[in-house]
C-alpha cells in the first residue's frame, strides 16, 4: 500500500475517534493513573502565574479586535520563560494533523506522484477477504443524529445521497453510522459494501483501479470483465453501497467521465442505494442526488466531544475560547484532546502550547500549507533527530518516495553500512513522521505530499537512494521480494530507468522483473507510458565490443536501448494478454515490434524470439494452429539466413514438439531433448526442469513408461524440493506414471507428498497454488473422497477468481469435473459454465473445449439433447479452431478426463440418432 493517506487522518474517523496509535497511548497513560501524577508535580505558583497571564494577554487582544475566529494569544516573553520543550515538541505534531485535515489541496495531491501507477492498490500485498470486512460504528460519535436520520431515511427509499464537506468534518464516521443502523441493516442485510478510497490519490486513480477496488469489496479481485462483474453481483438483490473518499476519484487525473458514467449506471439500477463521501460537489450527472452538507459540530456537542478525552476540569468559557479557534472543526477537536492528554498538560499548559504556535493552520489559502512545513521542520529539528544527523532527513525523504514505504525487518539489509539505519527510522515513528503498517514504514500522505514537494525535488541526490536501487537490482527477481515489494520495485525501476546512463541496464532489470511478476503475482502494471516516453538518442549506457559491431553502422547506445525498451514492451504485452487484457497486450506488442525493426539486424533479430514467445502463449492457450504458423515461419526466415541461428532453431523445434504432443501426435520427446543444450545455457532450473518434464509427459502419452519415470526423475533431480511448483509438479508426474502401472498405492502417496508441500506455501492466491491443489482434489474425487476434494477445491476456486489469468481457470474446470463424479449435475454446469467466461476472459481453449464438452454430457444426462448437441456442436468448431482431433483433447493429466459412462460425445461423433433432430 501507498500507506496510511491523508483521508483516513481525516474523514475516516469520526470527529472524536482517535487513531489506533493515539488510542493506545492513551490507554496506557490511563492504566498509569497519569493525571493525578501530573497533578502532583505542578507547582502551584507557576500555575496561576500563567493562568493570570494568558488571561490578561486574551483581554488585551480581545479588547483590539484581532481574528473573530483565531484565538491568539500574546506574552511577554519573560513569562514563558519556563516554557516546556514537550509541549513544543507535541504542538508540532499536533498542528500537522490539523493542517493535515482542514484543507488538503487536490493540486498538491496530483502533483505528489509522478510513478504513473494504474493498479497500485490493487493491492495485492495483503489476502482479500471475501467480501471486504465492514467497519465498524465509530465509538465516539456526538452531534449528528440527525444528519445520520435524513441520510437513511433518503436511501431507505433508493434515493441516492452524498455526504459532502471538507476533510476532517467526519463524513466517513456519519457514512459508518448510517452503514451500522439497525433499520439499514435489518433492510440490507449482507448487502451493505464499504469501498474505501482513503489511499489513494486523484493521480493514481483510472477507470480500471476504481472498479478493481469496487470489486474487491464486493469479495472479487478479477481483472477481467470487472465493470459486468460489479454490475451482476448488484443487480442480485437489494443492495447499500457507499463510496467513501470519493473526491479521489471524481477528480481523477484521467477517466474522470467513465467513472462518472459508471455510478450513474450503478444507481440506476432499482435495487441499489448509493452513500458518497466527498470533499467536491461535481457528483455524476445522472443521478438525483440528496445533497447533505456535513458543517462543523455545534458548541455543544463540540465540547463533549473534547471532554470524552480530555477529563481534567477546564473553565467552560476557556474551553469554548479555545474550540471556536479551531471552527468547532470535529477532526481537529479530537487532535486538540489527544495531545493534552498525551502530554499530561494541564488546561494552563493546553492554552500555551496553543497560544506558542500561533495557529496559522485556521488562516484561508496558503496558510495550510505553511502549517504542514512549520510542523514538518519543527519535529525534523527536534534533538532526538538532529542528534542522528543527516540519515534521519534521507530515510524520510526515501519513505516519502516508496509507495509502500520500507520493510522494518530489512532496514540494514537495504540500507548496509548506513549507521543507527533502524535509530533513525524509530525517532521518526516516535514523532509521528512515519507509523508502522505491518512490516512497512510508511508516512501519513500528508507528511508524505509535503515531503515529496520540499524536500525530493532531487531525490535523486539522496546518497540512500542508490542504497535501494542496488538493493532492487540484487532481488528484483526473487519472487518472495517481487511478492512483498512489487509496487515498490516497479516505482523505483520506473524513476531509475529514466537516467540516461543507466537506461539499458534498467530496462533489463524491468523486463526481468515483469517474468517474475508474471510467475508469481501477475496483475497489470503502469510501466508502458514510462517506458514509451524514453528517447533512445539520450542513451548513454556503455555497450560491449560485440554489441559495438552488432549495431554498425547505427549509433549503438540509441540500438541498445531500442532493442531493450522493444524487448520490455513485449514482457508487458505477455503479463497483459496472461490476464486476459488483450488491447493493451496487442499495442504493447505493436509497439515492440516497431522499436525492434527500427533497431537494425541486431534488432530484426530479436523479433525472431518476439514471435517465438507469442508462439509459446498461444501454446499455453490452447491455440495451436497460430502457434504452429509463428514457430514454423521462425524457422523459414532463419533457414534463408548464410548463419542460422542454432539456438533459435532449436527452440523453435521445442515449440513445434510441443503443440504436436498436445494435439495428439506421438513421438515428440527427442526434439524436446534436442533443445536442452539451449536452455541449460539460459541457467534456469525450471526451465530446465520443465524441459526434461515434458519430454517424460511425451513418453507417457506415448506407453513409454520407463522412459517416462527416467525423464521426470531428470526434472525432479534439477530443482530442489524448496521451489514448490517445480518439485511438486514433478511428484504430480511421477504418480501419473505409477497409476498407469497399478501401483496405486504409491502414486496416493506421491500426491499425497506433493499437497503438502503446495500447501505450505504462505500465499494461496500465487497462481500455482490454486491450480496445483485443484489437480490434487481432482484426483482425490476419482478416489471417492469426494468431501476432501470439496475442502480443497473451494478456496482454491476462490483464491484463483482474485488473480485471473491462463492458469486460474483450471480450478474451475477441475471444480465442474469433481461435481460431476458426485453426480451433483447442476453445480457441475455451474462451474463448467463459469469456466466459459472465464476462459473467453483470457483467450483460453483448452479447457473452454473441454467444458463444452462437459455441459454437453450433463445435457445428455438430463435428456436435454437440444443443449447436449449446441454444447458439442461448440466443442467441435473449437476443435477445428484449435487443430485437434475430437477424440484427443487431454493431454496433460488424468484427471482432465471425463468418466467413461459420459458418452455422449462419442456417440455426437459418430452421429447418433438422437443427435440428428
Amino acid at each position: 500500500m501507498i500507506g496510511l493517506v491523508v483521508w483516513r487522518a481525516t474523514s475516516g474517523k469520526s470527529e472524536n475517534q482517535i487513531s489506533p496509535s493515539i488510542q493506545r497511548a492513551l490507554s496506557d497513560l490511563k492504566r498509569c493513573e497519569i493525571y493525578y501524577n501530573y497533578e502532583r508535580c505542578l507547582d502551584s505558583d507557576i500555575i496561576v502565574s500563567s493562568v493570570d497571564g494568558i488571561r490578561n494577554a486574551v483581554e488585551e487582544k480581545t479588547q483590539k479586535n484581532v481574528g473573530s475566529k483565531v484565538f491568539h494569544v500574546t506574552v511577554n516573553q519573560e513569562t514563558i520563560v519556563k516554557w516546556r520543550n514537550e509541549l513544543n515538541r507535541f504542538m508540532a505534531l499536533f498542528n500537522t494533523e490539523l493542517n493535515i485535515s482542514a484543507n488538503l489541496k487536490l493540486d498538491e495531491l496530483l502533483t505528489s506522484f509522478q510513478d504513473f501507477r494504474a493498479t497500485v492498490t490493487l493491492n495485492v500485498q495483503t489476502d482479500v477477504q471475501v467480501p471486504d470486512e465492514l467497519p465498524a460504528r465509530p465509538q465516539i460519535f456526538v452531534g449528528r443524529d440527525d444528519l445520520v436520520r435524513s441520510t437513511m431515511e433518503s436511501l431507505l427509499t433508493y434515493r441516492d445521497v452524498a455526504l459532502i464537506g471538507p476533510g476532517g468534518m467526519g463524513k466517513s464516521s456519519v457514512a459508518r453510522a448510517v452503514l451500522n443502523d439497525e433499520t439499514l441493516t435489518a433492510k440490507f442485510q449482507q448487502r451493505r459494501f464499504f469501498v474505501r478510497f482513503d489511499d489513494m490519490d486523484p493521480a493514481q486513480i483510472t477507470f480500471g483501479t476504481f472498479l478493481d477496488r469496487i470489486a474487491r469489496a464486493l469479495g472479487f479481485n478479477t481483472l477481467a470483465n470487472t465493470h459486468n462483474l460489479i454490475t451482476k453481483a448488484l443487480s442480485t438483490s437489494e443492495t447499500l453501497l457507499i463510496l467513501d473518499n470519493a473526491e479521489t476519484f471524481l477528480d481523477a487525473a484521467v477517466d474522470a467521465g467513465r467513472i462518472a458514467d459508471a455510478i450513474d449506471g450503478f444507481g440506476a439500477r432499482p435495487n441499489v442505494a448509493i452513500l458518497l463521501t466527498t470533499r467536491t460537489t461535481v457528483l455524476p450527472p445522472n443521478l438525483k442526488w440528496v445533497r447533505l452538507r456535513v458543517p462543523a459540530l455545534e458548541e455543544s456537542p463540540a465540547c463533549d466531544a473534547f471532554t470524552m478525552f480530555y477529563t481534567p476540569a477546564i473553565e467552560h468559557s476557556s474551553l469554548i475560547k479555545l474550540l471556536s479557534a479551531v471552527d468547532f472543526h470535529p477532526l481537529s477537536i479530537n487532535l486538540l484532546a489527544q495531545a493534552a492528554v498525551q502530554n499530561e498538560w494541564s488546561p494552563q499548559d493546553l492554552i500555551y502550547a496553543w497560544a506558542r504556535q500561533r495557529t496559522v493552520l485556521l488562516e484561508s489559502g496558503d496558510g495550510k500549507i505553511q502549517s504542514v512545513a512549520v510542523t514538518i521542520e519543527t519535529s525534523l529539528n527536534s534533538p532526538s533527530v538532529l542528534k542522528l544527523g543527516a540519515s534521519v532527513r534521507q530515510l524520510l525523504q526515501i519513505i516519502a518516495f516508496l509507495p509502500q514505504g520500507v520493510s522494518k525487518q530489512r532496514l540494514t539489509a537495504i540500507f548496509p553500512g548506513v549507521q543507527d539505519i533502524e535509530s533513525c527510522a524509530d525517532v521518526l515513528c516516535k514523532h509521528s513522521l512515519a507509523y508502522l503498517n505491518g512490516d512497512f514504514i510508511t508516512l501519513l500522505a500528508p507528511i508524505r505530499l509535503y515531503i515529496s514537494k520540499h524536500h525530493n525535488t532531487n531525490i535523486s541526490s539522496n546518497p540512500l537512494l542508490n542504497k535501494v536501487q542496488l538493493y532492487y537490482q540484487a532481488h528484483s527477481g526473487e519472487e518472495e521480494i517481487v511478492r512483498q515489494d512489487d509496487i515498490n520495485i516497479e516505482h523505483v525501476l520506473a524513476h531509475w530507468v529514466t537516467d540516461p546512463i543507466a537506461m539499458s541496464s534498467v530496462l533489463k532489470l524491468i523486463r526481468g522483473f515483469l517474468y517474475t511478476l508474471l510467475d508469481c503475482r501477475p496483475r497489470p502494471v503502469s510501466l508502458r507510458p514510462v517506458i514509451n516516453l524514453l528517447d533512445p538518442e539520450k542513451s548513454i549506457t556503455s555497450v560491449s565490443c560485440m554489441d559495438f559491431f552488432r549495431a554498425f553502422p547505427l549509433n549503438p547506445q540509441r540500438v541498445d536501448a531500442l532493442v531493450e525498451k522493444g524487448l520490455c514492451l513485449f514482457a508487458i504485452s505477455t503479463l497483459m494478454r496472461w490476464i486476459g487484457q488483450i488491447s493493451e497486450t496487442e499495442g504493447a506488442l505493436a509497439e515492440a515490434r516497431a522499436l525492434l525493426f527500427e533497431a537494425g539486424k541486431l534488432g530484426r533479430s530479436r523479433l525472431l524470439f518476439i514471435d517465438w514467445g507469442v508462439a509459446m502463449v498461444y501454446t499455453e492457450q490452447g491455440n495451436y494452429l497460430e502457434a504452429e504458423k509463428l514457430f514454423k515461419s521462425g524457422l523459414k526466415r532463419i533457414a534463408d539466413k548464410f548463419r542460422p541461428n542454432r539456438d533459435f532453431k532449436a527452440l523453435s523445434k521445442f515449440g513445434l514438439s510441443l503443440v504436436d504432443m498436445l494435439r495428439g501426435k506421438s513421438g515428440t520427446s527427442k526434439q524436446f531433448l534436442q533443445a536442452l543444450p539451449v536452455i541449460k545455457k539460459m541457467g534456469d532450473p525450471n526451465v530446465l526442469m520443465m524441459c526434461w518434464y515434458v519430454a517424460g509427459l511425451a513418453e507417457l502419452n506415448d506407453g513409454n513408461l520407463d522412459m517416462a519415470e527416467k525423464y521426470v526423475l531428470e526434472a525432479q533431480a534439477v530443482v530442489v524440493e524448496e521451489a514448490i511448483e517445480s518439485f511438486s509438479t514433478t511428484l504430480i508426474g511421477l504418480a501419473e506414471i505409477t497409476d498407469r502401472r497399478g501401483n496405486y498405492t504409491e502414486s496416493k502417496a506421491l500426491r499425497a507428498r506433493a499437497l503438502a508441500l503446495i500447501q505450505t506455501m504462505p500465499d494461496k492466491t500465487v497462481a500455482y497454488a490454486s491450480e496445483g491443489t485443484s489437480i490434487l482434489a481432482a484426483y482425490l474425487a476419482m478416489e471417492g473422497n469426494i468431501e476432501r476434494a470439496r475442502e480443497l477445491i473451494i478456496p482454491a476456486v476462490a483464491n484463483a477468481a482474485k488473480n485471473l489469468s491462463g492458469c486460474a481457470v483450471t480450478a474451475t474446470y477441475l471444480a465442474g469435473c469433481i461435481e460431476l463424479i458426485a453426480e451433483d449435475f447442476d453445480k457441475a454446469a455451474e462451474y463448467f459454465r463459469e469456466n466459459i467466461e472465464d476462459c473467453i476472459s483470457v483467450s483460453e481453449f483448452a479447457f473452454r473445449v473441454r467444458s463444452e464438452r462437459a455441459l454437453g454430457e450433463i445435457g445428455v444426462v438430463k435428456k436435454d439433447l437440444k443443449a447436449a448437441k449446441a454444447h458439442f456442436e461448440a466443442a467441435s468448431e473449437l476443435c477445428k479452431f484449435m487443430g485437434v482431433p475430437r477424440d484427443d483433447m487431454y493431454r496433460e493429466h488424468a484427471c482432465y478426463l471425463l468418466g467413461e459412462t459420459f458418452d455422449g460425445w462419442k456417440l455426437y461423433q459418430e452421429d447418433h440418432a438422437m443427435f440428428r433432430t
